[in-house]
């Protein structure tokens, strides 16, 4: 059973989060910096309901984790991200794959995306876990679950693995990752499976401490920017500005989250 856990501790929490620290100099060559002073705002595609990686508040302003990066990087470029609005991730992967993206946030890379998308190096990653009532004694693993329901948001990464590894799993499409969560707390669905950070914070945040993390799926979220197809020169920025994030980088970034969660 989880326990809730005061901001400082659950900041620690994130020094278990991998971030990826390139530290290589952001150096741009001529066509680079011609792209960005003919190009001072770039259009951004984000999942508006991913907290605490990403949401768009109800004044429309990006928040979160995810929106510390892209702060750091709009200062880094000296260019400005203006996000363009969705409802839901659904919509936002339709807006990518018509063309209305000229980068994505944060997501993870899969063959179906790679059709319309280029992908950076990765900036964030972390293991995904199964997340269960702690009264369901008899689920340890993903196998476990065949015949049994399991929560998940569509069109999420693992989606597609599921259903080619456990097609006998029962994918129940749920709105957002904090309805899954409450639906196994009060026993509507068997399970949900989410990254270990995102699936940590959501529990702790909603206080549903009738819930049980399970170890690792032997899935993985591996989270990176997409840059639109035929765009080879915004997609070598966004790789350079990713791969220019040091471990002081990081830490302030997980500092000034952890403090913004306290102000909520």
């Amino acid at each position: 059973m989880l326990k809730k856990l005061p901001v400082k501790l659950l900041s620690l929490f994130l020094g278990f989060w991998a971030f990826s620290a390139y530290s290589t100099e952001l150096v741009l060559n001529t066509d680079e910096q011609k792209y960005l002073n003919e190009h001072p705002v770039i259009n951004m595609c984000v999942d508006p309901d991913w907290l605490p990686y990403e949401k768009l508040d109800e004044q429309g302003n990006h928040i979160g984790l995810v929106a510390n990066y892209m702060s750091l990087f709009q200062s880094r470029l000296n260019v400005r991200f203006r996000v363009i609005s969705s409802k839901n991730w659904e919509e936002t992967q339709t807006l990518y794959s018509e063309g209305f993206c000229d980068i994505v946030s944060a997501l993870n890379q899969t063959v179906e995306r790679d059709k319309y998308l280029n992908f950076t190096q990765p900036y964030l990653k972390s293991p995904a876990v199964l997340v269960l009532n702690e009264n369901n004694k008899n689920i340890s693993h993903l196998i476990d679950l065949n015949g049994k329901t399991l929560g998940m948001v569509k069109g999420y990464v693992y989606d597609s693995k599921l259903r080619q590894d456990y097609p006998e799993i029962k994918i129940i499409y749920l709105e957002n990752m904090e309805v899954a969560l409450k639906k196994v707390a009060e026993n509507e669905v068997d399970a949900t499976l989410g990254p270990l950070f995102l699936s940590f914070a959501l529990t702790q945040e909603l206080n549903l401490d009738n819930l049980t993390i399970m170890g690792n799926s032997g899935y993985q979220d591996e989270l990176s920017m997409g840059t639109r197809k035929n765009n080879s020169l915004l997609t070598s920025l966004m790789d350079k500005v990713v791969q220019s994030l040091t471990s002081e980088d990081h830490a302030s970034i997980k500092k000034d989250w952890a403090e913004q969660r306290k102000d909520q």
